[in-house]
């Protein structure tokens, strides 16, 4: 019995762990996009601990995606620096504010991935 609720938790602890979006638009919409975006307020250094780790949860999940446009080891490269600022955010790194706004930065994806 005590297996069982263990197993349960643990799937339930993955299922909250890991967000499921339709597409790309979707997570960017629920996490990135407005001034006040989950990504704004960790960014800022504004964010909770949890906040840093929801945002770090939703950026894991682009890799795994293929962008509208562009190539993809271009979308690969973009997508891990940006899932390795916000570790390094929820770890508290020194200097991981300024690397995450940096890979954060709508402009320099939008224009070679977003359709």
């Amino acid at each position: 019995m005590k297996t069982t609720s263990f197993k349960l938790a643990c799937l339930l602890s993955l299922a909250l762990a890991a967000p499921a979006f339709a597409d790309i638009s979707s997570m960017m919409k629920e996490s990135m996009k407005g001034e006040t975006s989950l990504y704004k307020k960790v960014a800022t250094g504004k964010g909770s601990d949890e906040d840093a780790q929801k945002l770090l949860n939703y950026v894991k999940t682009l890799p795994a995606e293929s962008p509208e446009k562009g190539d993809a080891a271009s979308w690969k490269e973009k997508t891990d620096k940006l899932v390795k600022a916000t570790e390094d955010v929820a770890a508290k790194k020194p200097g991981a504010l300024q690397e995450l706004q940096t890979a954060g930065n709508c402009k320099a994806c939008h224009s070679v991935h977003k359709g």
